[in-house]
């Protein structure tokens, strides 16, 4: 297949996609349904190889994103989740953060494909600063044995774009809203600008997370929080401060770029062990509540 107009990155993913394939065998794409998977989909069909395409629901996913997979992607598999973000706030005491995101272990990292088969994914270093330093092949830590491979790993947004108009692919409305990146609503990982953006969009959302938080203080003391209302405004503005001083693992203090866009699922953590979940939870309620 002749694509001159891409120049090597097309192509050359493609050859890719058939070399790994050829020689990894059994292939597993990670699909989100943003634009990163939305090409490393295309890229995979242009390939002609052979792979399973799945899709994790969260209970925190935007409707407009479950409505895009559903037309224009029905044989994606999609995966349902166990339970929901709120019945785990309410059960874990404290909502979700950036050192302790049980939300992504149990809607994204257990649905990491088996050890016999490559997890695809539509990463690219380009994303961030912390994903800059991914690369296109890698074992993961979180559950050891896995692979990863990541075929667009090197690309540009720009580059993943082109792709996409030339194409005529489908991709969700949201981007044409202003979203540059499609994920949770109410991610904790993500800037307070996306989070109050967000909830503005989806009020519904809020109110659930509202609703969840109060749940969460029932049976329970908390000294600075009293009201659902408190932990909203400690979940999207206040904890941050904690992370300027916080020691992770003996490694040296954690400054996230807390600006616009900078950080989202797994850049922290998506390479760290996760043993004991309990005992992760416990940690991080003692050192953020305490």
């Amino acid at each position: 297949m002749e694509l001159p107009v891409y120049g090597d990155y097309v192509a050359g993913a493609i050859k890719d996609i058939r070399r790994m394939s050829r020689v990894k065998g059994k292939l597993c794409l990670r699909f989100s349904g943003g634009k990163d998977s939305i090409v490393a989909k295309w890229l995979f069909d242009q390939a002609g190889v052979e792979y399973e395409c799945r899709f994790s629901r969260t209970s925190v996913d935007p409707p407009e994103l479950l409505k895009f997979i559903h037309t224009y992607y029905p044989d994606v598999i999609e995966e349902r989740n166990r339970t929901t973000m709120f019945k785990m706030i309410v059960e874990k005491g404290f909502p979700p953060t950036r050192v302790c995101r049980y939300c992504c272990q149990e809607f994204k990292e257990r649905n990491t494909c088996p050890k016999n088969v490559i997890t695809v994914t539509g990463v690219r270093n380009a994303e961030s600063k912390k994903r800059s330093e991914r690369h296109k092949i890698e074992t993961c830590l979180a559950f050891r044995g896995v692979t990863l491979y990541h075929p667009i790993i090197k690309w540009t947004e720009e580059q993943v774009w082109k792709v996409i108009l030339d194409n005529h692919l489908p991709y969700p409305v949201l981007y044409d809203e202003g979203f540059d990146r499609i994920g949770c609503v109410g991610c904790p990982l993500t800037s307070w600008r996306k989070i109050k953006r967000e909830f503005e969009r989806w009020i519904n959302f809020e109110r659930a997370y509202l609703w969840a938080f109060e749940r969460m203080l029932e049976g329970r003391d908390f000294d600075r929080w009293k009201t659902k209302y408190d932990v909203m405004e400690w979940y999207i503005y206040g904890v941050r401060e904690k992370y300027k001083a916080l020691e992770v693992e003996g490694q040296q203090s954690f400054h996230a770029d807390l600006s616009e866009n900078t950080l989202y699922y797994g850049d922290y953590y998506e390479h760290k062990p996760h043993e004991g979940g309990d005992m992760t939870v416990d940690a991080a309620r003692n050192i953020l509540l305490n």
